[in-house]
């Protein structure tokens, strides 16, 4: 991708990450610090995965998202106010100077490309170059002018009529095939983020496709080779991702989130937004048959006169409809062409949404499969922020651009990758 900026690579080199999750409802900004094989840090060794250590998590903060709509920017400048103070706030908690950041996007522009390359092997086996240039084969694809690619994902090599390799470096052959999944984004959409970016002030180092990061914090290898399904019930939109055999092969974009619950609040029982979503936060539930239909809630304030007390029930009523709406069209989503019987994992929901009570027993009976709510691995810190999926994606972005940290930091320490673009270690995750 070409975004018109340049990578610090200095900076880059820092053991600070910062992912950016810039969604409808809110903004996140999680910031870690990366602890490598060389550091002596006993409490994070349980986390040891390759060089990477672990990512010790030392804020997370979120602030209101204005200028967002379904994931798109829709208002330049209320967007960068937006992220402005949700960086300010980061700063402030964590003492960090953020200038770089790793970003999310998702929406309805998100689309798929199945794509093959081949080459023939000039050298007496498999390297690293054959692989860059295999892929690059497969890159070469005709993509509509108004996309920019975000990711191109190997499913699998084929080395001399012999598929479902995963890595074929240290193989003999003579001709080198690639089956890929290319992830492109609408560039309008991924310019005007990257735009408003650069004028809050930061460089952008990365923008990912939101479900792959998140895919990365809460997904265990298990879970994508099996088959699982990930489930990002954000504030604009809920994002679908199918994994199997270790990689994503399906995802979608559902234009309904937690905006949807909260304003059916609003408009149900007649009160602000704002006080929709305090009652949503402290007091929602998906199931009636989960809650006492005898307790009573505050309304809250507005317009500086007292609320009224109502019964809980008055508030699930209004909430578990639509639930049951959003898990009906996960399932049409997943079951239309058959994708279900591959999710031999089950499920995994994320995204502030789902801290609501009941979301995933509902999510369990109507789409039929096995449910859990995610929770980030390989990270350490304060457990309210690690246990909290409405900071899942933002702690995936932290976790792969860690990944990418190590990366290029062996490849200026002259290992085995000395010479290669760096560009490599996005469209890989092989063991080296």
């Amino acid at each position: 991708m070409n975004f018109g900026f340049i990578k610090d690579v200095t900076a880059k080199n820092s053991n600070i990450v910062v992912g950016l999750d810039v969604g409808s409802a809110k903004v996140c900004v999680v910031v870690g610090e990366v602890h490598t094989a060389k550091d002596n840090n006993p409490s994070l060794s349980h986390l040891a995965k390759g060089g990477i250590r672990g990512v010790n998590i030392i804020g997370a903060v979120s602030a209101p998202s204005k200028g967002i709509k379904r994931g798109v920017v829709i208002n330049i400048e209320q967007a960068v106010e937006s992220i402005r103070e949700a960086v300010q706030k980061a700063e402030e908690l964590t003492g960090v100077d953020i200038k770089m950041v790793n970003v999310g996007v998702t929406g309805k522009h998100i689309e798929y490309i199945a794509s093959q390359g081949v080459i023939a092997v000039k050298e007496s086996e498999i390297g690293v170059r054959e692989v860059e240039q295999v892929i690059d084969a497969a890159r070469a694809v005709a993509i509509p002018f108004d996309k920019e690619i975000l990711h191109v994902i190997p499913s699998e090599f084929i080395v001399n009529g012999q598929s479902g390799i995963t890595d074929p470096r240290g193989m003999a052959g003579v001709r080198l095939e690639s089956r890929v999944q290319i992830i492109t984004g609408a560039a309008a959409s991924i310019q005007n983020l990257t735009k408003c970016c650069r004028k809050a002030g930061l460089e952008v180092i990365d923008v990912v496709f939101q479900p792959v990061a998140t895919a990365d914090a809460v997904l265990t290898q298990d879970e994508k080779d099996l088959g699982v399904a990930l489930i990002d019930i954000g504030g604009g939109t809920t994002d679908m991702a199918l994994f199997q055999e270790g990689n994503i092969f399906y995802s979608s974009v559902l234009e309904v989130g937690g905006i949807n619950f909260t304003n059916d609040v609003a408009i149900g029982l007649r009160i602000p937004s704002r006080d929709a979503e305090q009652m949503k936060i402290s007091h929602g539930c998906s199931m009636l048959s989960l809650i006492n239909r005898e307790e009573e809630i505050e309304t809250g304030y507005s317009d500086g006169k007292a609320g009224k007390k109502i019964l809980r029930t008055h508030l699930i009523e209004i909430l578990q409809p639509r639930a049951e709406e959003l898990f009906s069209l996960i399932k049409k989503e997943i079951t239309k062409q058959g994708h279900h019987k591959m999710m031999n994992a089950g499920v995994v929901l994320t995204g502030g949404a789902v801290l609501m009570k009941g979301m995933d027993v509902m999510a369990e009976n109507i789409l039929e499969l096995p449910v859990r709510i995610g929770k980030a691995a390989g990270v350490e810190g304060d457990p309210e922020i690690i246990n909290n999926p409405a900071y899942a994606g933002g702690m995936g972005l932290l976790l792969r651009e860690a990944a990418e940290n190590l990366k290029q930091q062996e490849l200026n320490s002259g290992s085995i990758f000395h010479g290669i673009k760096s560009k490599m270690s996005g469209w890989l995750r092989l063991s080296v």
